[in-house]
């Protein structure tokens, strides 16, 4: 089995304008009027390069033409590709952005900035036992976003997103099950300060490419 492709890139300051254009010029007319909406450039960015990502992905299976044509929304808005066998996912926080994709595989991700929090405010997304796992932890905010990286990507992969309660999401063994599905997670590490995970509906391996723009 082909190995889930895991692309990331990183910035701290915004592209000259010309550049900018000629990249966003590479995606389609209604993901262009999508960027556009965005007020903040660093979210124009993150917006743009999550799409350049999955470009520079897909040249691994030899899709290069009309990519834009293979890209649809459930009804609960999540992207996917028409491809037979192909599925994606993108998530940005902070200076990074991500993207995943795989063949005959269905996958989600999720990165996080590992900002300070009150946990009070999060009290409806973790399980007692996670809680209890997160309080007596050396670095409670590491644990939290372990866990917080984890449900995001399990229901991203899932399709229906915050539609699932995540406190009903127990982690067993690197397994989440979601009704009839089990999903195997990883955590991701290539970057300090950041959380990283990987949902797949199959055991998988990961290879990691960086990208600059």
């Amino acid at each position: 089995m082909q190995p889930v492709n895991i692309f990331f890139t990183s910035f701290k300051n915004p592209l000259d304008q010309g550049v900018f254009s000629d990249y966003l010029s590479l995606l389609s007319a209604d993901l262009r009027k999508t960027n556009s909406r965005y007020i903040r450039w660093q979210n124009r960015h993150a917006h743009l390069f999550g799409r350049l990502l999955l470009l520079e992905a897909l040249k691994i299976y030899g899709i290069e033409e009309n990519i834009w044509d293979h890209v649809a929304y459930t009804s609960y808005h999540r992207p996917y590709l028409t491809l037979n066998g192909y599925d994606f996912n993108i998530s940005h926080s902070g200076d990074f952005v991500i993207c995943a994709v795989g063949k005959d595989i269905r996958l989600g991700v999720d990165i996080e900035k590992n900002k300070d929090i009150n946990f009070e405010h999060f009290g409806n997304i973790m399980t007692p036992n996670q809680w209890d796992e997160i309080n007596q932890a050396s670095c409670p905010l590491k644990m939290f976003y372990k866990y917080w990286t984890i449900k995001e990507s399990v229901v991203k992969a899932d399709g229906r997103g915050f539609s699932i309660p995540l406190d009903g999401l127990e982690v067993n063994n690197n397994t989440v099950q979601l009704d009839e599905n089990l999903w195997f997670v990883k955590e991701l590490e290539f970057t300090s300060g950041y959380s990283v995970a990987v949902t797949t509906n199959q055991l998988s391996t990961f290879k990691i490419h960086e990208i600059s723009f």
